[in-house]
């Protein structure tokens, strides 16, 4: 969240609960896309989904590397960018 704020306001909770949501949703798809779980209403899309979470997560590490904070830049941004090579490569052999 731009890495502001030590103790996140009450405005932005929402949006990190939501963050939160949207990762266990895109670890669900992962996980799918992998074989590593199976849910038939899944199937169809997981992998386009994990295509999705990758440009998503590439965009992220832009933004992360473009941040103030130096602790999102040295932390956040490897992150984002083995995550997003993670989800790329579950895609392209799923």
């Amino acid at each position: 969240m731009g890495g502001k704020h030590k103790v996140m306001p009450k405005q932005l909770r929402v949006a990190c609960a939501i963050s939160v949501l949207i990762q266990l949703i895109a670890i669900l798809f992962i996980l799918q896309a992998g074989n590593v779980i199976s849910i038939d209403a899944l199937k169809t899309i997981a992998k386009g989904v994990c295509y999705f979470f990758a440009v998503y997560l590439i965009v992220n590490t832009i933004m992360n590397a473009l941040s103030k904070s130096k602790k999102e830049k040295l932390v956040m941004t490897p992150l984002s960018f083995l995550t997003a090579i993670c989800f790329l490569i579950t895609a392209m052999n799923s």
